[in-house]
């Protein structure tokens, strides 16, 4: 396709394709109002314009001919994430019609005429494209535009790769790039009940001392991108975060050990291999569109199938002041309840979207998942007799993105946003509890205050529970937590049997010494993942010329 134009993106958005229509007057979007305009790219003149207003959130994309990032056209269409192109410079006009296409390379947006690439373009080229974006940089925080369009066919030649070293290097790379800026960002690892920098240097040296040979037995079972695509089926199945912490957890464990001097560089590079590429398969199946992380996405993880969302958010109930005050003091209940269950950590608690609510072009919504409030496949002892009302827990929350000046959800399934008060700008919500059985039932509001009440029982049941532990037994209570990572995929996999999930006397072998002492233990994490001199947290694996 030949680019017919230039101009500055408004926001970082993926390729779009659409036909052109002329806006010049109210008159014309008035005689818009009744039509499908999803696929309809508007050109209009100036970047002030606030006439497409009433249809502005239903377009397909914009191209405007003047105006800067600050003109109102680019702010409101940043807070209608519709692709929109200002200040844009065409080789020739555009008659209504036209079939264009509007995407960004290397940060600058271009016009192309006609459709798309053909769907069936040579799955080399994509290989070629993707691990062209692996070993892109990225900004200051590691963001960089995920420019590859990722067809099904391309996204099943991608998870057959054989992980070569060179590409094995590439991808630990573009891990350690991801990781390092996103652990300066987070809050500090502070906990009054667990030690949490050794806990949290035991459980990643525990995962890289028992990981490769967990994962061969569950891969060998059910092949990691079968894994991901059946968890693609719906909500409150696995986590995320549990997917992410796979290769990240394994590779911090890596880091803290080649820093303590227990390991060198290029050792054990088939057991990173065995890790890193069930990491890159499971990621891959389960998100579906290339990406690796929520960061690769723009800071978002649309891994539901729109039909599942639909169905979730439509059972929604439109908030009056009381019925959101309620949700909020279960969101609160259930967050605080969860936080403790998973030894003061988040991962029990994930958002996934923001994704486009049917019928509605200018609301989102995140489904927001609560796993494991009481025995699960994590078979953590301290759970083993809890009474929830319910084994985990669904929200859908909906709300216009024009209530946000900034808004992403980082690669721990957080959702940060400013103002900061996501709750606050919910408009309609679900809730959903699932049984043991995995069976769902929608929870009305008047129901909310009973379940709150019923989990805050047994948040005082496991804080007491917690309470009554010395130091020694709460690092071991939440080393366990983290290194039981794999055991949802194995019971997926229905080979949790045949996995041994005790810790290994390599890493028993490091306490007390050094990861009884917090300074200890902050000094060898920190050190290893932060304050060092390589471009990421994570060290080559081999040397190219080896």
């Amino acid at each position: 396709m030949s680019v017919i134009g230039k101009g500055t993106p408004s926001y970082t958005f993926t390729r779009t394709t659409g036909r052109v229509r002329n806006f010049r007057s109210p008159q014309d979007v008035i005689e818009s109002l009744d039509t499908d305009l999803e696929s309809t790219i508007a050109l209009v003149a100036s970047g002030g314009t606030t006439f497409l207003s009433p249809i502005l959130g239903r377009l397909g994309g914009i191209v405007c001919l003047d105006g800067t990032l600050r003109s109102h056209l680019a702010i409101v269409s940043r807070e209608f994430e519709v692709p929109c192109l200002v200040g844009t410079d065409l080789t020739g006009e555009l008659a209504d019609g036209t079939e264009i296409v509007l995407d960004i390379d290397d940060g600058a947006g271009v016009v192309r005429a006609g459709a798309e690439p053909d769907s069936t373009a040579p799955a080399q080229d994509v290989s070629a494209a993707w691990w062209s974006y692996v070993r892109r940089v990225g900004d200051e925080i590691a963001v960089k535009d995920f420019d590859v369009q990722v067809t099904p066919e391309a996204l099943d030649a991608l998870l057959a790769e054989e992980l070569t070293d060179d590409r094995l290097d590439d991808l630990v790379q573009h891990m350690g790039r991801a990781f390092k800026p996103e652990m300066t960002r987070r809050s500090g690892f502070t906990s009054e009940l667990f030690p949490m920098l050794p806990y949290m240097s035991l459980s990643v040296i525990e995962d890289f001392h028992s990981y490769a040979e967990r994962i061969a037995v569950i891969d060998a079972a059910v092949p990691a991108e079968e894994l991901g695509r059946r968890l693609r089926e719906g909500p409150n199945r696995v986590s995320p975060l549990w997917i992410w912490m796979i290769g990240y957890h394994y590779l911090c464990g890596r880091e803290c050990l080649i820093h303590m001097g227990k390991l060198g560089r290029e050792e054990r590079r088939e057991e990173i291999r065995t890790v890193v590429d069930f990491w890159r398969r499971l990621t891959l199946a389960h998100r579906g569109d290339g990406t690796l992380d929520y960061k690769d996405a723009g800071f978002t993880n649309r891994y539901l199938p729109q039909p599942v969302v639909d169905e979730l958010a439509d059972a929604g109930t439109v908030l009056d002041p009381a019925a959101s005050k309620t949700l909020k003091r279960l969101n609160a209940t259930v967050s605080g309840y969860s936080f403790l269950y998973f030894c003061d950590s988040r991962v029990g608690i994930c958002d996934s979207g923001p994704y486009p609510r049917r019928g509605a072009a200018a609301r989102r919504t995140i489904v927001r998942d609560y796993l494991s409030l009481g025995p699960s496949a994590w078979a953590y002892p301290w759970a083993e007799d809890l009474e929830p009302p319910f084994a985990g827990l669904t929200m859908t929350l909906t709300f216009d993105p024009a209530s946000f000046r900034e808004f992403e959800i980082n690669d721990w399934g957080t959702t940060f946003t400013e103002p900061d008060q996501l709750l606050a700008s919910v408009t309609e919500a679900a809730v959903f509890g699932y049984r043991a059985d995995g069976s769902r039932e929608l929870l009305p509001p008047e129901t909310w205050p009973e379940v709150a009440a019923a989990i805050s029982k047994q948040h005082m049941t496991l804080y007491q529970r917690f309470a009554a532990m010395d130091r020694r037994e709460r690092i071991f209570a939440a080393t366990r937590m983290y290194t039981s990572g794999l055991r949802p995929f194995a019971a997926l996999a229905g080979v949790t049997d045949s996995i041994d999930w005790s810790i290994s006397d390599d890493t028993l072998a490091l306490y007390p010494e050094p990861f009884d002492d917090d300074d200890q233990a902050a000094a060898i994490f920190g050190t290893a993942l932060v304050a060092n001199d390589m471009p990421g947290s994570f060290s080559p694996v081999h040397s190219r010329d080896s």
